[in-house]
């Protein structure tokens, strides 16, 4: 095998062997760190040994009839019912073909002697007279001898099963008699039956060792599907299925191994099957996603659940899946599409301005404020300010220092895994008055990022025409002003354009390590059109998804998209901002009214919830007057206390923002994390785990003080001597137990040498 490129040692001397050779495996391990950082694992979650607190689209249990594939569900009916196992006999061997073992070890067969086909207990095997058919009545079954096809009664004469017409004591109860051993009641009188010598007869009051039978099956008797009011006993089922596309479902009984099955001959439900049986499964409740019905592939019926009040089982025969057909999927536990604890920060105002956050840009070529309350409210109208060759060298200068990879290596080294990233149509589109050119630059955002471990959530944060009608838009017309014309709400209509835009950023980096996923809209507001945006919204994610299989789709919170019907919505969050005194409510001195408030905003969603934008900034609640220890006091709490709300009830959070022009901000991150009041700048601060699903929740207790310190383990026992000291030890009690011996007995050789003589 020949050297490696570069690790040839003609000609370059040892120092270009080292530089060549042994420098690269030097620097693998950082090399190692080119990776997606936020990379999904697919974790499966169970209520039951992962309490935890509420965390939206995340709360287990919860309904959910989507049915992914390794999910566990139970079936609640409209009765208010839960499917449950009984290996009750009653119900096990209903539509069963079964002979009867009496206690005396002889089958129960029909008398073929006998006129009227009585019942006798004295076959040493089970002849063909021995077999009957149970079946399934409304309240009780019938007992049909295969031998003759005539079902048998409860007559004065005997159990008789060759009436030559139909008898009103032909059901039977059966009861469970333990050790899978059952008795037969009668219905003429209530009694039990037995063969006490003279066939079989139901005339005992209780159950005696002869009323006692052995049921003996063509099949291996399988636990049935019942009803139960108690929720408790309800049964577990764990969901086969190869994608959400196949309407194909087969459910596991979980703790007794087999497949649900439907009975062809009696349409019955059961545990009943070795190997996957599978149904139909038809999700119709399309809004809420709980509900679903479920069909028979042969016979094409659906299952319904009988009333209680007249049976109560569990068939298949209904023509349509709705009504006793329809039923409430409960999700207990399942396997979840989760990423890491998302901590970010937003690289706010580096690709869309916002004239608060960098005022020394919006000035006139001679460096002087615009004397026009109109003019560059927001980057749209600073470019028709300046014209386009100033603009050019203004932003070009502002793109190529305002973030550098030395800010993305601080961040990586300071715990953020995640960089939120604001942009406009006009970095695809420039069209006037925008000037081109940032691509260059956000492809440089993602070869740092992927060297650095960084992950990147592109954010649209200016759609064409405006989806805010503020400057935050960055293209907002009068942006609320009346005075300046018209404010701009106008991104449906420019949907193709922005539709274009989402297309060619998620095929561009869809194939980078660092790229986590697209925000779709920023802060759309109120007054548009909610439908019209859920359809926009269907489309963007098509594209989105269409590019990537793995990509985080991410829609702000206005009209609540979770609660839409998306069916086919997976890899999904919602987008909330939470800036106290800011919309929000001003803060209060007391941190817990505070943390209620925070958690609130973030629990009693139908996705996962990313806090998109939060900081320290209390507008609302003004320390300029406080005493700075008390101020210092306060933000140090009032940080906690949101670290605290998003990371136990949400998925992760971007503080807004990296950072501004004005030094010691609190909206500037770095800032307040060389402060120590975020973590990951002084050892005082620390960040939980990102690994949420497998962190308990009170990791993330920041405000409370976390979890509690384990207890001090006890002090450390003395070493064990060692084999030397032992050695010694041992020789020194031999030679004791010597000297005492010999002091006792005192012989004369002893003597002689004491005296010397």
């Amino acid at each position: 095998m020949g050297a490696g490129p570069g690790c040839s040692s003609r000609g370059g001397g040892r120092l270009q062997l080292l530089s060549a050779c042994i420098v690269p495996l030097l620097l693998a391990p950082s090399l190692a760190r080119i990776r997606l950082p936020l990379r999904e694992k697919r974790v499966f979650v169970d209520n039951s040994t992962l309490p935890r607190p509420r965390r939206s689209g995340f709360e287990f249990p919860r309904f959910d009839a989507r049915m992914h594939d390794g999910d566990e569900v139970q079936l609640a009916s409209m009765h208010g019912t839960w499917l449950s196992l009984s290996f009750d006999p009653a119900l096990t061997l209903r539509g069963r073909t079964v002979a009867l073992r009496a206690s005396n070890g002889r089958f129960c067969a029909v008398d073929r002697e006998h006129p009227q086909g009585r019942i006798k207990c004295d076959q040493r095997s089970p002849p063909f007279a021995a077999w009957f058919e149970v079946s399934q009545g409304t309240r009780h079954v019938s007992f049909k001898g295969i031998l003759g096809g005539r079902s048998c009664s409860d007559e004065p004469e005997g159990v008789l099963c060759n009436l030559g017409a139909a008898s009103r004591w032909e059901a039977f109860d059966i009861v469970d008699a333990g050790d899978g051993n059952i008795a037969l009641r009668g219905s003429r009188n209530g009694s039990f039956c037995a063969d006490e010598g003279h066939g079989m007869a139901c005339e005992l009051e209780g159950i005696s060792s002869s009323a006692v039978f052995k049921p003996v099956t063509d099949a291996p008797l399988r636990g049935r599907i019942v009803q139960t009011a108690d929720a408790n006993a309800a049964v577990t089922f764990q969901i086969h299925r190869k994608d959400l596309g196949s309407k194909e479902v087969a459910m596991r009984c979980k703790g007794d191994g087999n497949y649900l099955a439907i009975e062809n001959s009696t349409g019955l439900l059961g545990c009943s099957s070795s190997t996957p049986w599978t149904l139909w499964s038809s999700r119709v409740d399309w809004w809420d996603a709980k509900s679903a019905s479920f069909r028979s592939p042969d016979s094409g019926l659906y299952v319904k659940a009988v009333d209680p009040g007249v049976g109560g089982t569990i068939v298949a025969d209904n023509d349509e899946g709705t009504g006793w057909a329809l039923w409430r999927v409960l999700l207990t536990g399942g396997y979840e599409s989760l990423r890491p604890m998302v901590r970010g920060v937003n690289l706010g105002n580096w690709f869309l301005l916002e004239r608060w956050m960098a005022s020394d840009l919006f000035f006139d070529e001679a460096g002087r404020e615009f004397a026009d309350e109109c003019d560059a409210v927001d980057e749209y109208g600073l470019m028709e300010a300046l014209g386009r060759e100033v603009a050019r060298e203004r932003m070009e200068k502002h793109w190529s220092s305002w973030i550098t990879e030395d800010d993305i290596a601080w961040l990586g080294d300071h715990g953020i895994n995640t960089v939120r990233v604001p942009f406009g149509y006009w970095m695809v589109l420039p069209a006037p008055p925008f000037v081109g050119g940032q691509l260059k630059y956000l492809d440089r955002l993602f070869g740092w990022c992927e060297r650095h471990s960084v992950a990147v959530l592109l954010d649209f944060h200016g759609l064409k025409g405006s989806q805010t009608g503020t400057p935050t838009s960055g293209n907002c017309g009068a942006c609320g002003n009346h005075n300046c014309g018209e404010t701009r709400i106008r991104f449906l209509e420019e949907a193709e354009t922005n539709l274009q835009v989402i297309e060619e950023l998620s095929s561009r980096y869809a194939d980078s390590p660092a790229y986590l996923g697209f925000a779709v809209a920023n802060e759309v507001a109120g007054t548009a059109t909610s439908l019209d945006t859920m359809k926009f919204y269907q489309r963007a994610y098509d594209i989105i998804r269409g590019k990537s299989k793995d990509a985080l789709v991410v829609f702000f919170a206005t009209f609540n998209p979770s609660t839409y019907p998306f069916p086919n919505f997976r890899g999904v969050a919602e987008d909330i901002h939470v800036y106290f005194g800011m919309g929000f409510g001003e803060p209060t001195r007391d941190q817990e009214v505070n943390l209620a408030r925070a958690r609130k905003a973030v629990t009693g969603l139908g996705w996962n919830v990313l806090v998109g934008e939060w900081s320290l900034g209390a507008s609302g609640h003004s320390t300029s007057t406080w005493d700075p220890a008390d101020r210092d006091r306060f933000l140090a709490e009032f940080a906690k206390m949101q670290l605290q709300a998003w990371e136990s009830h949400s998925t992760g959070w971007f503080y807004w923002s990296y950072k501004t022009r004005w030094g010691n901000s609190t909206w500037n991150f770095r800032d307040m994390c060389e402060i120590g009041w975020l973590p990951g700048c002084r050892e005082e601060l620390e960040y939980a785990p990102v690994e949420w699903w497998a962190t308990p929740s009170c990791a993330y207790a920041y405000l409370d003080g976390g979890c509690p310190a384990p207890p001090s383990p006890a002090p450390p026992s003395p070493p064990p001597p060692s084999v030397a000291a032992w050695g010694l030890i041992s020789l020194a009690s031999a030679l004791g137990v010597a000297g005492a011996v010999l002091a006792i007995l005192r012989p004369p050789w002893l003597v002689k040498c004491i005296l010397g003589a």
